[in-house]
């Protein structure tokens, strides 16, 4: 495609415009006739055509172009990742996985998932190793962030996921879970009109217990949750830049990602897809495919319809949309340096005030000597040593 492409206009787009999507995207003329539901021949002569195709779309096609042509589409990330191993204690893993460097870890006695010790990458949660005292199990455990921190040290060295999954799995690890997070920069639906289809009976799903929508909750934005936690597929859909900026004290509109769609996967699903990552497989693919068994969206109530009826209707143009976009991403990383910019924004907006207020009491001077004073802790000293540069073993 062009490098004019992302500025082109929607109102103006020609056949040669359109040829440019396609290539730009890596589209078939098949697939392009599909998205905008004609046939392959008709959509070969929209190729060829010079007049303004505005003018020969009919509502719903030019919806779905107008949304790709003025979106930024979509990201996919790992979000979260979980693995548990047999025969390998904490020990062990940190020597596999981070060049045996014990010192990047802070230690404590105590853990979650029925394990007792713990070991916390730079004394954060981000990437904790669980163990057992009496016994060589563990299990390694990935937060969104420790998974970006993740790709730093791997794309530092020229590795990405599949390296780190195939040794995991050659050392008997099993994937309990995996959750893929799709990133909407250009907001297709939002999450409150979905709701709507939802009490309108507009959809249908493969999950056995109803969806359940939380309306700006604690976490800022909206959320609908689809499933089941203890499922083993489980989707999450909602406001990103409404949360983030509730996290962050800014405003949405600083927020690049507006909504974000969740796909979260347990026991042998995660397994499986485990396995994929680690041999190159279509992520993305996979993950459509979830999606669209799981989960469709209707202009009309589906409510006493039998599934012949249900298969003739037209889905929803924004669900379409966004399962044609899902269709065509790539699988990326999103590294993240370890760095003090938690603890800075923390500070700026908790600690200072007080400070400030501290100072204006007591003098620089006193504020001075009690911060010399100060021993910064074992979880803060570690922090600074993991904000150097780490390599990996493998």
């Amino acid at each position: 495609m062009s490098e004019n492409y992302t500025n082109l206009s929607f109102e103006q787009m020609s056949g040669h415009d359109l040829v440019a999507f396609r290539e730009h995207y890596n589209l078939s003329r098949l697939q392009m006739a599909s998205f905008l539901m004609i046939s392959k021949r008709t959509y070969g002569r929209m190729e060829m055509s010079e007049d303004n195709l505005m003018t020969v779309l009919n509502a719903d096609q030019r919806y779905i172009l107008k949304t790709y042509v003025g979106s930024q589409g979509l990201s996919l990330w790992l979000d979260y990742l979980g693995m548990s191993f047999k025969m390998r204690t904490p020990e062990m893993l940190i020597k596999l996985f981070f060049d045996n460097r014990l010192d990047l870890f802070v230690r404590r006695d105590s853990g979650r998932y029925g394990y007792n010790v713990a070991y916390s990458f730079g004394g954060l949660s981000y990437i904790t190793i669980y163990g057992k005292r009496d016994s060589p199990e563990s299990f390694i455990d990935f937060s969104g962030s420790g998974i970006r921190l993740m790709e730093m040290l791997l794309i530092g060295q020229g590795l990405v996921w599949s390296h780190f999954i195939n040794i995991a799995l050659a050392n008997g690890g099993k994937a309990t879970r995996m959750d893929f997070a799709f990133n909407d920069m250009s907001r297709m639906f939002e999450i409150p009109e979905l709701y709507q289809k939802l009490m309108a009976d507009e959809y249908t799903q493969k999950f056995k217990s109803d969806p359940q929508y939380y309306a700006d909750g604690k976490n800022g934005g909206s959320t609908i949750y689809f499933g089941s936690r203890s499922s083993e597929v489980f989707f999450r859909f909602y406001e990103k830049d409404k949360e983030q900026a509730k996290k962050h004290f800014v405003e949405p509109e600083a927020i690049p990602v507006k909504n974000r769609y969740e796909v979260e996967l347990k026991q042998k699903r995660a397994q499986t897809m485990a396995e994929h990552v680690a041999n190159g497989q279509d992520v993305a693919g996979e993950l459509l495919a979830y999606l669209r068994d799981y989960l469709q969206f209707y202009n009309q109530p589906v409510v006493g319809l039998d599934k012949k009826e249900i298969a003739k209707l037209d889905l929803w143009q924004p669900w379409v949309v966004f399962l044609e976009q899902a269709s065509i991403v790539d699988f990326q990383a999103e590294p993240k340096e370890v760095s003090m910019d938690r603890s800075l924004s923390w500070f700026i907006n908790q600690v200072a005030p007080t400070l400030k207020g501290l100072i204006e009491y007591y003098g620089q001077e006193k504020i001075d000597e009690i911060l010399d004073d100060t021993e910064l802790s074992q979880r803060q000293k570690k922090l600074l040593l993991v904000a150097e540069k780490v390599n990996l073993p493998f």
